[in-house]
């Protein structure tokens, strides 16, 4: 009797650990399983919130290339500006200049010439000028001849054919040339030769040597790669 008691007792203790255990098991899983649908609901957060920081980083970074263009145009306004007052403050120091001197001009003359690098050429600028008073209208042609020194030699360019520059004139007041030149690798220019030939004036010819100390400037610092482009356009006054 006893030996069925105790029998029985096993049987009991196993089947309730067997219960115990699947239920235990139960608890376990469906631990996991929660912890598994809680870190899949963080990393949809973390997702959506990343994609929300790219959106933001986007617009960032649009926002700031639009603001980089126009603080560019607004710095190119402002160079437009400043180049523009230092052209028009060029061209009113240079009819001061000419009006200063009218009554040193009383003949067809070269009034003022001058020379500055401007990128990859050199800027040649001649003003021609007459009497001002009681004035006609002087049409002719011009040679600009530069003399120098290359390999211990004198030497003599032509510029006019050299480069085909404009030779034509005709003013009544005054006209300035631009030209754009360039110098032999080795050459030293010492004066500019200028010679006016016109029929209209009396002498025919006037010939101005000026020497290229004179001549020379500092260079000139521009963007501007256009030749016939200086502080004062080529015009003539009538």
């Amino acid at each position: 009797m006893r030996r069925h008691w105790l029998l029985a007792t096993l049987v009991l203790m196993a089947v309730a650990a067997y219960f115990i255990g699947r239920y235990s098991n139960i608890d376990v899983l469906n631990a996991f399983r929660g912890q598994k649908q809680t870190w899949s609901d963080i990393n949809q957060s973390l997702s959506q919130e990343t994609q929300q920081q790219k959106k933001t980083i986007s617009l960032l970074t649009t926002e700031l290339k639009v603001k980089d263009n126009a603080l560019l145009e607004l710095n190119n306004s402002l160079d437009l500006i400043s180049l523009e007052n230092s052209q028009l403050k060029a061209e009113v120091a240079f009819y001061e200049n000419l009006l200063s001197h009218k009554d040193s001009i009383s003949t067809l003359r070269v009034f003022e010439a001058s020379a500055q690098p401007v990128n990859d050429y050199i800027a040649l600028k001649l003003v021609l000028a007459q009497k001002l008073e009681k004035a006609q209208i002087k049409t002719g042609t011009l040679s600009i001849s530069l003399t120098g020194i290359e390999n211990d030699k004198a030497k003599s360019l032509d510029l006019v054919k050299q480069f085909a520059l404009d030779d034509a004139f005709s003013f009544k007041y005054f006209q300035i040339k631009n030209y754009a030149i360039t110098l032999p690798e080795g050459f030293i220019p010492t004066s500019l030769l200028v010679e006016l030939h016109s029929k209209d004036n009396r002498p025919s010819k006037v010939t101005e040597r000026i020497a290229w100390q004179d001549v020379w400037q500092k260079p000139l610092i521009t963007n501007n790669t256009d030749p016939s482009a200086d502080t004062i356009p080529e015009t003539d006054s009538n």
